[in-house]
């Protein structure tokens, strides 16, 4: 076996992508979390899902997920699956989120697939479930789980096409180690399972010419002891194959991971799990190649949709395809493993190239040799179907037929069993099938999919079948004649959904068309399902209509408008359009559309104007818009229409037009006020702050009635919206004033009542006016308080019965006023009297009394109020008027009338008393508890004994208030009434009385006042009748606040008061003295000592006072003071005599304070001795931390160490650093050595300079701080310590935080010298990170020679590689920086320092570090960086790393810095991909080079190019060769005529010959011609002209040439071609008559196939129905003549667009003047002849000779 090179081998590998790029963790990239099927990868990470589709890697679909066990995709949609515990459920993504199913399952689902487009297999321990989710229905149990699958992974599941079998796939950890794998192989017709060993498995289609196919089951499989093996079993059938799978021994982990079988290539795709692949034969087995694709593992994969080919994904995240090579299989398969019979089975199997020859050779031999059935079986099995071609079926056909055999008709059948049919084998069968009506052949062979399916073949079955036709259609892919079908025979649903489904947009118009010319009924309903078409219209109204209405079609377009318009803007027009159409074929029409109001958008003016001419003179005038119109159409039309109509007419114009057509119609119409008024009142505004200018003002109407001097109008504009200017004066008035005039009284009534006016004017107009009823003017005056001027203007003008009614029965109240008014005008007292009885109880009393009373006419009323008096009534107001009668008369009845009667009110009758009986008055107010008047009443009177004894009594705490508030200027008078007379009368049994009478003068704040009545009540000489410990309490209070000299009296006299809280109040109003005095008087010895040092602060009295007590709780109150007021020791002394040891804290602060240590050692020995009267641990831990203290304070050490040694308190820290601080170093040495504290010691040893001693504590602290003291210590100690700052030192370098901060001490002292020895020394003991790469940056500061071993030394993995980056940085050593990201693994950077400092820069070296970088972006920086640096180089930089760059990135970079044609051999090593922008840059070059060959062979070569600009920019080129590359270039794009008219310029004539016979363009050929022969054109040539004749012979028409010939006197040079035309006509000719004879045309006329008529040319199809006689030119009655033909002189003709027979002349009025029908269409007829060709050719123009 030969070895292949990679671009021989026969498969094409694809990285699609890496799954890292979508930012996926690692950790989610395995088996538990990706899963994959025929299009989709899924990958669960965390909440969150990736459904990545294949047809875009790079743009997944995110969805958020609450909880998720595993996630599966449909193979085909984008339907999604969710797994959470035992719930499953099934989504639909796009194009919008539905649940399409949804199952709890009782087990655990250990694996899960779709098997196929609508079923779930479900996986669990025991069994194997089904699930139909599309269907909806729960899942069914399929089989049971096999036993050797027991404890297995399940890792795959497989269903054959036919769904009879099933293989389930899992694997285990074997006894050796090795992974094994088991398959359950169901078989659904047996119910059976086989166990298989197998690690995957695959389901094929075998296929047999003539047969079924049978499934092909193949399974790979490793065993333990390490050998592969791969069956390929026919399940029910023979063919069985084993094959041997080999592994390398390198490998002996691996295992067959994933099958697929390609069955369209006859092949077997194998993934490993170790990354290797395999291919085998999918027919033998036979292994075509194996290879390592992947270093990594795979873990998953599966076949792939895209290519055809297999994909798995591997651990780091890459997703690997593999697919077949077709152009080197067949080749591989001979040259490489040189097996022809494999080559020529797999190239059958497989549809491989590259056996052409071989085949055509056998295939010649089994012709030539008879054998046609071997040589039908070749060609029908021959690759790409190099045989299968017309000349094939021609050979066939010409074979001759024997009794036995029909050599075509075995062909075809052996065509039909092999499979699918081509498009010649399909047309070339179907025709003489359609001409027999051999329906169900058709049929079945569709069923089979054996035909080949065109528009063509449709066109030709819809004669005979129309189902089969559209089956046909939708086959052939060609949408367009499909939807054409479908319009055509009117399956519009089926039109909708095809278009739909297939996302397809016809032209619609086309269809309709055709619609409306082959079923007008049924045109609008299309029409409307087009138009409105969710999606939006698929076709323009506008044109829809036009085309219904050419057919006059007005009920089709309303219904269908009607349907399909909206209300909107957009539809203006086709509103119009509407309207229009009905109101002149069908009026009624358009008015009932008027009435339900649908649309408002269309034109109004035209829709007025045709409204007009048909008498729809309301309609019209709702639609016109200019004002002129309206007027005129009001005052002609207006009184025949309904007012409410005209009124909404007004709405259309501005105010000031209505107002001006208002006032016209005024003026022309005496009958036009209602209408005006109903204008008015509709288009008048509410009143506003911001009124509506749109909307009148009301006083505008009511001017323009005015104008015309129309009460009339003015009410009735104003009577149904008065109500709204309800408050508007001016506009009532008139209103009134109008009402008035017309005599509506009512009106005038309402409004003066309920609308408010300027009340004098309206009262005086409507006594001007007079009103036969005076019930409106009677309303004025009540509202507006005109009673009075009412009665006396009634009263004058004799009309009081208005008085009467008016008090009767609109307002009795006002009753009073009536009186008054009356009596001022002297009216009798009958009358008077008469007019009161009539109103009866519903006078008011007092209002009446009041009035009478002020007239001095009381009595008046004396016999009407006794009575109401004696009717039981008890208004106040009347028993006060009888009350008043009856004192001011002097009647005895009066003083019981005033105490027994509780009706009348006491302040006015008191009030009114008061001026004529004092006594009564004070009898009424007192009586009636008027306290407030009473008060006021005797102030003013004098009478305070009354006054003091009413208060007294009544004890009223706010009349208290009120007589003793200090702005009562009597309040003394009432105090001494009080005092002096009326306590005194109080007997002892009303104590309450006095108690509250304290109380009042205490809450009146009148200490004074109190005062002088305790004493009166405490001290009364005659009996303390009332004393008590409150009351002296009170007075002593009192004294205190209001008179403090009285105080010591008070205190001293009584001694029935509360001492404590009259000595706290004394305290508290400075009086200590009086305190000490009630303290010392009731033996409170403790609180007098506290009064006399706190308040009164004598230290001296309260040591005499405390002497003379001898109590030790006063010594402990005097030894507080002297404590507080710095008298230490005096303080010590009363403490020590008291033994009060509870104030140590106090006393050790203050000892401190004064330095007087000596007594505080006494003090605290004191405090030992009582400890127990001490609470808490606390207290003894402070008195001997202290005691400790003031021993190291008065330096008594001996006392000191022998009191530690016995006393080990926990706070002798605390005052071994007091004693540090304050320098006392000495005996914290003592305290620290005794407690251990080594790194307190480390200190005090440090400041007595013993640095030996203070290492040994050091080391005996080990701690970081201790170390690192002694070690400062020695080094600023003068001189430095050096030896014994590194011993220090070492024990710091361990740690980076100590280290770096040992380096800065070192450093900023200028010690660099002693800190390398440092670091050195301790590298030997300590290769930390920290210390080597603090060493490495004091080498790159101070001894650089140092760096480079150093650095090789430790490498990265001792050094910190970004920190001495940053100090080498500083220091600006580049060559050392890039070194160091070198070593950090960091290329990218290690190339850009070299690129941005290109002094240090080493071609050799930089290419090096360049391959290694990750970046692209810096390889492109790197290019930029030779091209300015190292230009020379730039190449071979290029081709180190041409795999990584993006050429057309390096175009871009060559452009920017002009460098371009310095990387053209680059460019030109990588043209092969064939990039655009890359082929345009170097034909550009050259271009710019003139190298025309190189630029031909790079148009040749690479097409992916702007073809069309290049040409553009190259014809106008100065250069021959270049203008030819541009005439190629448009020939290259069919830009035919562009390419020619160059090369003519350019005289390349052989080139524009060439191009228009590449272009087969008659027309273009012809117009050559013409230019090499007319004299026009300056050429002239005919050998030119003859060349063409040659060169492009077959487009050229032979009347054109020979016109030409004769016309321009060349005839010889056209005799070849003459030749050779008449030639091939006689050739043509008898091979028709050939035809004829062997098979005889029937005569016109006659009827050769039912179904059939004969044409000019044959027969020719038409529809069912009798064949009749048909006129010429004319379509024939329904069914006679198929669609698109005529009846001609010889038989059917097809026609033209305006269905005319081509050639003939149509009928009037078909066809414009001029024109006639050409095979094609309408063709003129003049200069250019009747067929539409050149000029010059064909007839001549009118009046020349025809020439011969």
């Amino acid at each position: 076996m030969a070895t292949p090179s990679p671009s021989q081998l026969p498969i094409a590998f694809h990285q699609l992508f890496e799954l890292s790029k979508l930012n996926i963790n690692p950790a989610n990239i395995g088996w538990a979390t990706v899963t994959v099927s025929d299009k989709f990868v899924c990958v669960r990470e965390g909440p969150k899902v990736l459904i990545i589709d294949s047809n875009n890697w790079s743009r997944p679909e995110i969805r958020q997920i609450e909880r998720a066990d595993a996630t599966i995709m449909h193979p085909t949609k984008h339907i999604f699956s969710v797994r959470a515990g035992n719930l499953i459920q099934v989504y639909q993504l796009q194009p919008q989120q539905k649940l399409l199913g949804e199952h709890t399952i009782q087990e655990a689902v250990e694996f899960w697939k779709w098997v196929d487009e609508t079923t779930i297999a479900l996986v669990t321990s025991t069994a194997v479930y089904h699930w139909e989710v599309v269907k909806g229905l729960a899942p069914v149990k399929f089989f049971d789980r096999a036993a050797n699958l027991a404890a297995h992974q399940i890792i795959n599941y497989h269903g054959s096409h036919d769904k009879l079998y099933y293989a389930l796939v899992g694997i285990a950890r074997g006894a050796n180690g090795r992974t094994v794998g088991h398959t359950q192989l169901y078989s659904v017709a047996q119910k059976g399972s086989q166990p298989i060993d197998a690690h995957a498995c695959a389901f094929s289609r075998l296929k047999r010419p003539g047969q079924a196919d049978t499934v092909l089951f193949s399974f790979a499989q490793r065993n333990e002891a390490g050998n592969g093996q791969l069956w390929l079993i026919e399940m029910g059938g023979q063919h069985k194959v084993p094959q041997p799978i080999v592994f390398p021994d390198t490998n002996p982990d691996d295992f067959p991971l994933v099958l697929v079988a390609s069955d369209a290539r006859g092949v077997l795709f194998m993934l490993t799990k170790e990354g290797f692949f395999h291919m085998y034969d999918g027919l033998t087995g036979k292994r075509l190649m194996a290879n390592k694709v992947s270093a990594e593992h795979f873990f998953i994969g599966g076949p792939f949709e895209a290519n055809g080919g297999i994909f798995g994904i591997n651990k780091t995240g890459s997703v690997l395809s593999l697919s077949v090579n077709s152009a080197n299989m067949v080749p591989y398969v001979l040259n490489v493993l040189r097996d022809q019979p494999l080559a020529l089975s797999l190239a059958q199997r497989g549809d491989y190239p590259g056996l052409a020859p071989m085949f055509q050779q056998q295939f010649q031999q089994f012709i030539q040799q008879g054998q046609y059935q071997q040589a039908a079986k070749l060609a029908a099995s021959s690759p790409q179907g190099c045989l299968r071609t017309p000349a094939t079926i021609q050979l066939f056909k010409s074979l001759p037929a024997t009794q036995t055999s029909a050599p075509l008709r075995d062909y075809y059948s052996v065509l039909l069993d092999h499979g699918k049919l081509n498009e010649h084998e399909t047309m070339e069968l179907v025709q003489p099938v359609i001409l027999q009506e051999r329906k169900d052949l058709i049929i079945d062979w569709l069923a089979k999919d054996k035909l080949f399916c065109t528009p063509e073949l449709g066109r030709m079955v819809l004669r005979l079948d129309v189902e089969s036709a559209v089956t046909i259609f939708k086959r052939s892919g060609n949408k367009e004649e499909l939807a054409k079908l479908y319009a055509e025979l009117c399956q519009f649903d089926q039109l909708l959904a095809f278009v739909k489904e297939e996302n397809f947009n016809p032209n619609w118009m086309a269809l309709f068309v055709s619609v409306l010319n082959r079923s007008p009924a049924n045109a609008a309903a299309f029409a409307r399902t087009l138009i409105k078409s969710p999606g939006g219209p698929l076709l323009d109204t506008n044109a829809v209509v036009d085309a219904l209405m050419e057919r006059n079609m007005v009920k089709d377009t309303t219904s269908l408008l009607l349907d399909v318009l909206e209300n909107t803007e957009e539809h203006a027009a086709l509103q119009t359009k509407l309207f229009e159409i009905n109101l002149k074929a069908v009026p009624h029409i358009a008015n009932a559309l008027f009435e339900n109001n649908l649309f408002s958008f269309y034109d109004k003016q035209h829709i007025a104007h045709l409204c007009e001419q048909v008498g729809f003179y309301q309609r019209a005038l709702q639609h016109y818009t200019d004002i002129a119109d309206v007027r005129r159409l009001l005052i002609s039309y207006g009184s025949t229409m309904q007012i409410e109509f005209v009124v909404t007419v007004f709405g259309k114009f501005t105010p000031e037009a209505r107002l001006e057509l208002m006032r016209e119609l005024l003026k022309n119409n005496t009958n036009s006020v209602p209408t005006v008024a109903q204008v008015g009142v509709k288009f008048t505004g509410p009143p506003s702050a911001n009124p509506d200018p749109s909307l009148f003002n009301p006083h505008q109407i009511i001017a323009l009635f005015e104008e015309f001097q129309s009460y009339e109008g003015i009410f009735a504009y104003l009577q149904p919206i008065v109500a709204l200017f309800a408050t508007d004066k001016e506009l009532i008035f008139k209103y009134i004033e109008a009402a008035s005039k017309l005599g509506a009284v009512k009106e005038v009534e309402t409004a003066v009542r309920d609308y408010e006016y300027d009340p004098e004017r309206v009262r005086e107009f409507l006594k001007e006016i007079r009103l036969d009823n005076q019930l409106p003017l009677i309303r004025v005056c009540d509202k507006h308080g005109f009673v009075s001027d009412l009665a006396h203007y009634l009263y004058r003008n004799n009309m009081t019965q208005y008085l009467q009614i008016y008090v009767q029965q609109l307002n009795p109240l006002k009753t009073p006023e009536v009186v008054a008014a009356l009596l001022d005008e002297n009216a009798s007292d009958e009358s008077i009297k008469e007019l009161i009885n009539s109103v009866g109880h519903l006078c008011p009393v007092g209002e009446l009394v009041d009035e009478v009373e002020k007239r001095d006419r009381l009595p008046l009323l004396t016999q009407w109020l006794e009575a109401r008096f004696n009717d039981g009534n008890k208004e106040p107001a009347t028993h006060n008027a009888l009350a008043k009668i009856l004192i001011s008369s002097g009647d005895d009845r009066a003083e019981p009338f005033i105490t027994n009667n509780e009706y009348y009110d006491p302040a006015v009758v008191g009030k009114y008393a008061e001026s004529h009986n004092v006594s009564l008055a004070f009898k009424i107010y007192s009586t009636r508890k008027c306290s407030n008047e009473l008060v006021a009443f005797t102030n003013n009177n004098g009478m305070f004994r009354e006054q003091a004894r009413y208060l007294v009594l009544e004890q009223i705490p706010e009349l208290w208030a009120l007589v003793l508030d200090n702005a009562n200027t009597h309040r003394r008078s009432v105090v001494d009434q009080i005092i002096q007379t009326v306590l005194p009368e109080i007997p002892k049994e009303r104590a309450d009385l006095v108690s509250a009478t304290v109380q009042a003068f205490m809450h009146a704040k009148l200490p004074l006042e109190l005062m002088e009545l305790l004493e009166k009540i405490v001290l009364n000489t005659e009996g303390k009748v009332w004393d008590s410990q409150h009351l002296q309490t009170l007075l002593i209070l009192t004294a205190i606040k209001a008179d403090k000299t009285k105080v010591m009296d008070y205190v001293v006299r009584l001694d029935g008061y509360d001492p404590p809280s009259i000595a706290d109040m004394a305290l508290k109003y400075d009086l200590p003295e009086v305190a000490f005095k009630i303290y010392d008087k009731f033996n409170v010895k403790v609180k007098a000592a506290e009064v006399l040092v706190n308040q009164i602060g004598d230290l001296e009295r309260a040591k005499e006072f405390a002497e003379t007590c001898n109590e030790p709780a006063v010594y402990s109150v005097l030894a507080s003071a002297q404590l507080n007021h710095n008298n230490v020791s005096e303080a010590i002394a009363s403490f020590l005599k008291a033994s009060d040891a509870s104030k140590y804290e106090a006393v050790i602060s203050a000892a401190k304070s004064s330095n007087a240590f000596d007594k505080l050692v006494d003090y605290l020995k004191m405090c030992r001795q009582n400890l127990q009267k001490l609470s808490g641990l606390k207290a003894k831990e402070k008195i001997e931390s202290e005691l400790v203290y003031a021993y190291a304070k008065t330096n008594q050490l001996s006392e000191l160490e022998s009191f530690i040694s016995s006393n080990k308190n926990t706070q002798l820290q605390t005052v071994g650093d007091s004693c540090f601080n304050e320098g006392l170093f000495e005996a914290a040495r003592v305290i620290f050595n005794a407690i251990g504290n080594w790194s307190r010691l480390v200190s005090c040893l440090v400041k007595l300079k013993n640095f030996s001693a203070a290492i040994e504590a050091a080391r005996k602290s080990n701690h970081t701080t201790s170390w690192k003291e002694v070690c400062r210590a020695c080094i600023e100690n003068d001189p430095p310590e050096f030896r014994l700052a590194q011993l220090c030192g070492l024990n710091l370098i361990n740690t980076a935080q100590e280290l770096d901060e040992l380096v800065h001490y070192y450093e900023i002292r200028g010690y660099v010298k002693e800190l390398m020895a440092l670091l050195e020394a301790g590298l030997t003991t300590d290769t930390s990170i920290a210390l080597s790469t603090t060493l490495a940056i004091l080498y790159s500061k101070y001894n650089l020679e140092k760096l480079a071993p150093h650095l090789q030394l430790f490498k990265k993995k001792k050094l910190n590689i970004s920190k001495i980056v940053n100090v080498c940085v500083e220091n600006k050593q580049w060559a050392e920086i890039s070194y160091l990201h070198e070593l950090d693994g960091d290329f990218d950077r290690a190339v850009r320092v070299i690129i941005e400092h290109p002094e240090v820069w080493k071609d050799s070296k930089f290419r090096e570090v360049l391959v290694k970088v990750k970046s692209t972006d810096r390889i492109y920086d790197a290019i930029k960086f030779y091209l300015d640096f190292a230009p020379e180089h730039v190449v071979e930089l290029l081709g180190v790393v041409s795999n990584r760059l993006d050429p057309v990135k390096v175009v871009q970079i060559g452009q920017k810095l002009d460098a371009i044609y310095i990387i053209q051999p680059f460019l030109e090593l990588v043209q092969e991909k064939n990039i655009r922008e890359l082929n345009n840059v170097l034909n550009e070059l050259y271009i710019q080079d003139e190298d025309f060959i190189r630029l031909r062979e790079s148009i040749a070569r690479f097409d992916n190019f702007d073809s069309i600009g290049l040409a553009k920019s190259l014809e106008s080129s100065q250069f021959l060769e270049a203008r030819r590359v541009a005439a190629h270039l448009y020939r290259m794009n069919k830009r035919w005529k562009q390419s020619v008219d160059l090369s003519k310029k350019d005289k390349m004539y052989k080139d524009s010959m060439e191009t228009i016979a590449e272009s087969k363009d008659q027309g273009l050929a012809e117009e050559l011609l013409r230019f090499f022969i007319e004299p026009e054109f300056g050429v002239k040539s005919p050998h030119c002209f003859s060349a063409c004749l040659y060169t492009c012979y077959d487009l050229i028409r032979p009347d054109v040439v020979l016109e030409l010939a004769w016309r321009h006197q060349i005839t010889d040079f056209i005799f070849p071609y003459l030749i050779q035309t008449m030639r091939d006509f006689t050739t043509k000719v008898n091979t028709l008559h050939s035809v004829a004879q062997a098979q005889p045309l029937p005569t016109p006329g006659a009827v050769p196939v039912p179904g059939f008529v004969m044409g000019p040319n044959g027969p020719v199809p038409v529809g069912p129905g009798p064949v009749g006689p048909v006129p010429v030119g004319q379509p024939g009655p329904p069914g006679v003549l198929p669609p698109g033909f005529v009846m001609g002189p010889n038989g059917p003709v097809q026609v033209g667009s305006n269905g005319q027979p081509g050639g003939f002349l149509p009928p009037p009025g078909v066809l414009p003047p001029g024109f006639v029908m050409g095979p094609n269409g309408p063709v003129q007829v003049g200069s250019n002849g009747p067929h539409g060709g050149p000029p010059g050719v064909g007839l001549m123009p009118p009046g020349q000779p025809f020439g011969f």
